[in-house]
Order: structure tokens, then sequence, then C-alpha cells
């Protein structure tokens, strides 16, 4: 069975690597969401990258912290025209734990659609 090439989430459209999220922390502008705080800044890539992260101060269980990286990354995956060419890092707040999709795809959406169009 053959997918679209956009309905994957391949190694490519995720930052990865220390310096990657660094680089995005150093030079980034930073916006501030009830649940997130979001950085992000252009890439030369041609296509959107992403970077989650989720402390144990969000949750202190593994289950919970990975559940709120599938929402985010489902949300990104899912809408990858919203974002252009930015590399994109979303930081979970503590108040993230009863997150839902809807509620996700709204607040990043809405951060998207408002800062990089």
């Amino acid at each position: 069975m053959t997918f679209p090439s956009d309905s994957s989430f391949s190694k490519d459209v995720r930052i990865r690597r220390n310096s990657e999220f660094k680089e995005v922390f150093e030079k980034g502008t930073r916006i501030r969401t009830p649940h997130f705080n979001v950085l992000y800044s252009p890439n030369n890539l041609g296509f959107p990258r992403i970077g989650v992260i989720v402390g144990k101060k969000t949750s202190l269980n593994a289950v919970g912290r990975n559940r709120i990286k599938r929402i985010v990354r489902e949300v990104f995956r899912k809408n990858k025209a919203s974002f252009d060419s930015f590399d994109v890092v979303i930081i979970a707040k503590k108040n993230c734990k009863g997150l839902t999709y809807k509620n996700a795809e709204e607040e990043i959406l809405g951060f998207a659609e408002k800062k990089l169009s």
C-alpha cells in the first residue's frame, strides 16, 4: 500500500541533532501559547522541520510525555503546508497533562497561520 508523500513523518522533517536545536534556540523567535512555548526560525531546506521537547516536570511518567509528543507530531504531519520553510521547536509547558488533539491543533495552527504566513 502506498501513501501520499505528505502523510509520512520521515527523519528529514525532524530536528534531531543537538546542534540543530541549539541553532533554533539562538536564532529563533519565541511565541508563548497556553500549553506550549514555540521557537521558530527560517531554514533554507524548502520544507518545514519540527522538534518537540517535553520535560519530566510536564508529566512524571514516560507514557504521558510520549502522548504529548505524538499529538504534536500528528498535528504537524497533517498540516505541514502551514509551516512553510521553518524550523519549529515546540516545548510543552507544565499544564499540558490533559491536552487533547483538538486543543493542540487549535493552538499550533493558530500560531502557524498568524506568525509563519
